[in-house]
């Protein structure tokens, strides 16, 4: 069973735009360029809207669906049920949003900056903001292991899946970082995105993870 659209409406919206963009995308070319980003561009005042807008348009089928899969499964809790405790519906749905662009926005300008002087670069996909939506999700309630509706995978969120994941993106980036013509830096810098943004968002998270650690070693 899914949420209704009144439940997660931009979980809704935003997977369906990035689909439908996506596979235009795919086939019109002209469209496809006029969304990527390109760095060397945007850093000389031109295409900034590329920031937000690279982010709708993959570089194929398998690139598409992984991204989008995840991000439902991770905006769609965010959206509907792990900020329900501490904010208003209508927070909830400003938090949401403002995950989104800031992910975006960010990641794209920390990743760019490093390819500001390289005219043949270009990015394209979701893949930042969904590893922030993974690990804000993952992070923001960590112990949290109770059964969830609306679930395809028994996925729980926790602490030690949550540095499993960043330790995977720190590998990421230290062997594709000169061997792939692929972003793979975005997935890094996502991932900490989304960790400063649970600790902006609740700050005793702090505490607790260092508890965590602690107890653990």
């Amino acid at each position: 069973m899914f949420p209704s659209f009144f439940q997660m409406p931009f979980t809704y919206v935003i997977t369906i735009s990035i689909f439908i963009v996506s596979i235009i995308g795919f086939y019109h070319k002209p469209l496809y360029h006029a969304l990527l980003f390109h760095p060397y561009e945007v850093f000389r005042g031109k295409r900034i809207h590329t920031l937000l807008t690279s982010a709708f348009v993959h570089k194929g089928w398998k690139h598409l669906l992984i991204n989008l899969y995840i991000f439902y499964i991770m905006a769609k809790d965010v959206e509907t049920l792990i900020l329900n405790e501490s904010y208003s519906p209508v927070q909830i749905k400003i938090i949401w949003l403002f995950i989104f662009l800031f992910s975006a926005v960010l990641g794209n300008l920390i990743t760019g900056w490093l390819q500001k002087d390289n005219i043949n670069y270009t990015s394209v996909g979701a893949s930042g903001i969904t590893f922030s939506f993974t690990i804000f999700a993952m992070l923001y309630f960590p112990l949290d292991h109770s059964n969830k509706p609306y679930k395809f995978l028994p996925l729980y969120y926790g602490y030690d899946y949550t540095f499993a994941i960043l330790v995977i993106c720190i590998a990421m980036f230290l062997i594709y970082r000169k061997k792939s013509k692929s972003n793979h830096k975005i997935h890094l810098t996502g991932a900490l995105i989304g960790l400063a943004l649970a600790i902006l968002f609740r700050p005793v998270l702090v505490t607790e993870i260092i508890y965590h650690l602690k107890s653990r070693w």
